[in-house]
């Protein structure tokens, strides 16, 4: 290939050796727009130079006329990354936003300008992010923790909506502790030594004796009668003396308060940056636990208590006693890590739109099988360590045995397995449900030919298109399950039967009822935001 072949309308540079050519691109307020599913080009001086898009490295490279040449396709990617050169010391990031011509068309729109599609995504985004905060933040999630469990803070920021469920869901038990902790408080009995007048002194100990040899700055000639003389004739002028007293400045209460500044902290922050989006049944709840620990932060007995500067990991009052034990309890179920909440506050600030969407379809999904099933109870269980773990971590549990998983990892006959949603009735598992941001679900008919269109021109999208029928196929077969169904952005519903039959316009009162699955198979069903989109 010829550096003539390359055929580019706009050339972007990321900085003064390497430059993005290609035709579908943009930059608007120094953030760099480009497409999925696009092909795009960096072309570079440097060879040695190492290009990552987000975390991932683009190793592959071709030269043309001493150019370096990287090609990348971003694919089922739509949201904020960036694109980071190291050269040596030397690190070039541009912030990059991926977008997506699906939307555009989700909301029949055909064709339109750069600007028109930028505004849908944010319309789009502000639309889905409104719709998870108001359901997550409706929705009965109680948080619990593994008994004994051992504990590894998480270096992840705490999630507002982590905490607010956190603090929605502990108000008694945060309450109750440090009213404990008021009427019990831990004192700590301490040696104070302080330099008094001679006459003042009423013991004398080891400590005296030896401060007065090695001061002798502060012994006088006296030939009257006191504590202590030398035989020289010399008594001190001030003594060293021990005291006694009890302090409420210890490790135990510095975390106490600490801790007690931290729950203010958010308290606040979900009051004012969740705003409306809190019931009002919740919010007054919340209210009346911020101005509960604002008055026991204003009492008395924490205004001699400094600062937290080492946790005390070991001390067996925080370990044992009641009121601290239970508040580091707490302290552990907040610190823990919540990658429910962590992943849904990355893919809000990244705008990374398959990821809310999978969180929208999980939260509709949840209603939805409410008004089957009867009333729902969301629990979280914070689990110990820094990484998404196997077990059971979120779940809707619903009347009669009926439990909705996110994310669970299943084992299959072969291989495990980890669709977006699993819904189990008790042991049994049921069905499957997959959340896939794509717009063209194609049907059964269409496979043969797709196939064949594969086999002489591979494109990415068609396999894509393929890909999602047979992974639902895939869950169902392994996981033995009575169905598996796709949640897309389209307009059509459609569901094949184990017998051949298809149900058009299915739903999920078609599917399920309150005592079994209705239908064994697989299907796709239309489920999207709605913009108001003309």
């Amino acid at each position: 290939m010829t550096a003539k072949s390359l055929r580019f309308l706009m050339i972007v540079n990321l900085d003064d050796e390497f430059k993005i050519v290609a035709e579908n691109c943009i930059v608007k307020n120094d953030v760099l727009y480009i497409f999925e599913w696009t092909e795009y080009r960096i072309v570079g001086d440097d060879k040695d130079a190492k290009v990552f898009f987000g975390d991932v490295p683009l190793d592959s490279y071709y030269e043309v006329d001493d150019k370096v040449v990287i090609p990348f396709t971003v694919r089922n990617y739509i949201g904020f990354t960036k694109i980071r050169i190291v050269k040596g010391s030397r690190i070039v990031e541009r912030q990059v936003r991926v977008l997506s011509k699906k939307i555009p068309k989700i909301y029949g729109r055909d064709t339109v300008s750069f600007d028109e599609i930028i505004h849908l995504h944010d319309e789009f985004c502000e639309k889905i992010v409104f719709d998870i905060t108001k359901k997550c933040t409706a929705l009965p999630f109680t948080i619990s923790s593994p008994t004994g469990f051992e504990f590894i803070e998480s270096e992840e920021p705490v999630s507002l909506l982590f905490a607010y469920h956190f603090l929605k869901s502990n108000i008694e038990r945060i309450t109750l502790a440090y009213e404990i902790i008021k009427k019990y408080i831990h004192r700590k009995l301490v040696d104070h030594f302080k330099l008094v007048d001679a006459y003042e002194t009423t013991n004398v100990d080891e400590e005296t004796l030896l401060d007065i040899l090695y001061n002798p700055e502060r012994l006088i000639e006296s030939k009257h009668h006191v504590l202590v003389i030398d035989k020289r004739g010399y008594a001190p002028i001030r003594v060293l003396q021990r005291e006694r007293f009890e302090t409420l400045d210890t490790l135990e209460n510095r975390f106490t308060k600490y801790f007690l500044g931290e729950l203010i902290n958010w308290c606040n922050r979900v009051l004012s940056e969740l705003g409306n989006n809190i019931p009002s049944t919740e919010r007054n709840k919340i209210e009346e636990l911020y101005t509960t620990l604002e008055c026991f932060w204003n009492d008395p007995i924490f205004s001699d208590v400094g600062e937290l500067t080492m946790f005390p990991y070991t001390s067996q009052v925080l370990l044992k006693r009641e009121g601290y034990r239970d508040l580091l309890e707490l302290w552990k179920e907040f610190r823990t890590y919540s990658p429910f909440f962590g992943e849904l506050e990355r893919a809000i600030a990244n705008k990374d739109i398959a990821k809310l969407y999978e969180y929208w379809c999980f939260f509709k999904l949840v209603e939805e099988l409410c008004e089957i099933f009867g009333e729902c109870k969301l629990r979280i269980v914070v689990e110990p360590t820094g990484e998404l773990s196997e077990s059971r971590i979120v779940y809707a549990e619903f009347e009669d045995g009926w439990k909705l998983f996110y994310n669970l990892k299943k084992q299959g006959y072969s291989v495990s397995l980890k669709p977006d949603f699993l819904l189990f009735k008790y042991e049994e598992l049921i069905g499957v449900f997959d959340a896939k941001f794509k717009l063209d679900i194609i049907n059964v008919d269409e496979f043969a030919e797709e196939e064949e269109e594969m086999g002489m021109f591979p494109v990415l999208q068609t396999w894509a298109k393929l890909e999602d029928i047979y992974k639902m196929h895939t869950y169902r077969d392994a996981l033995k399950a009575k169905f598996a169904v796709i949640f897309y952005p389209g307009d059509r519903s459609l569901f094949f039967k184990v017998d051949g039959e298809r149900v058009e316009d299915f739903d999920l009162n078609k599917l399920l009822d309150k005592d079994r699955a209705k239908l064994e198979g697989v299907g796709y069903l239309r489920s999207k935001p709605e913009l108001g989109v003309d």
